[in-house]
């Protein structure tokens, strides 16, 4: 982009990084491909998502930068109505998205070691105790139910996918890019109450996501404070869940 300014507000190189960084995986895609028909699948899927970032990029410089249709535009080698007739409809959509949202509660439990050994709806694929135990707490806390899998993301419990061995933070696992984009196709980036019932290796990418999200695990240590602190969740009894800054580690 070449319009002045281009570095103000909100479009510094990291936070670009959350509305297109997830583009790098498909471009990693289309270099693995092994055959034609490969090939061209990666490259369609990184069309579509290429689509999809530069719209929310179009759409978040608008509202949130106060460029124009012209300003949109110059980049894109369009003109200001082509610009308009392109953005104007996914701009009025993401007021209208972002005024609903901040009613929106959401809990995010984090995957489990323990799975099926057969593809399965996420809902039912992890069948640890400890996730078990996350299950119990988020219903009890209500709101829209997310499942983080380090492998596939932000996923609903209907979502079919199939076992696999992997933790966030290791090699192949799902990225904050990414989380952002499937946060966006979900229609829950704008979610105004959030909760995250996972160890810090997973709520720590949540909270790039949503900054206000609440994290009940943080103040425990270890397995046993955590099974402890989701019980009393599960029960209802009030305990703290304000976001955490301490240091120590819990997984799960």
């Amino acid at each position: 982009m070449n319009r002045p300014g281009d570095n103000h507000g909100c479009h510094t190189l990291p936070q670009l990084d959350t509305a297109t960084g997830h583009l790098s995986a498909h471009l990693a895609d289309v270099a693995a491909a092994r055959t034609p028909s490969e090939a061209l699948a990666a490259i369609a899927r990184m069309e579509a998502a290429a689509r999809e970032a530069r719209e929310w990029l179009a759409v978040d410089l608008v509202l949130r930068e106060g460029w124009s249709y012209a300003d949109v535009a110059r980049p894109l080698g369009i003109t200001r109505q082509a610009a308009s007739k392109a953005y104007a409809e996914a701009v009025n959509t993401r007021m209208r998205r972002t005024v609903r949202g901040r009613a929106e509660e959401l809990v995010i439990v984090g995957c489990g070691e323990a799975k099926l050994n057969r593809p399965a709806p996420a809902g039912r694929m992890y069948t640890g105790s400890y996730h078990a135990a996350c299950r119990r707490a988020a219903d009890r806390l209500g709101g829209r139910l997310i499942i983080l899998s380090a492998r596939y993301g932000l996923i609903t419990p209907d979502t079919w996918i199939e076992p696999y061995e992997l933790r966030m933070g290791q090699p192949g696992a799902v990225t904050v890019p990414t989380l952002r984009a499937q946060a966006r196709q979900l229609n829950i980036d704008t979610a105004g109450t959030v909760t995250v019932l996972a160890g810090r290796d997973y709520a720590d990418p949540i909270s790039v996501i949503w900054p206000h999200a609440a994290r009940p695990l943080d103040t425990t240590r270890g397995i046993g404070q955590q099974r402890a602190r989701l019980a009393e969740l599960a029960r209802g009894v009030t305990t703290e869940v304000a976001p955490e800054l301490g240091t120590n580690r819990s997984t799960t």
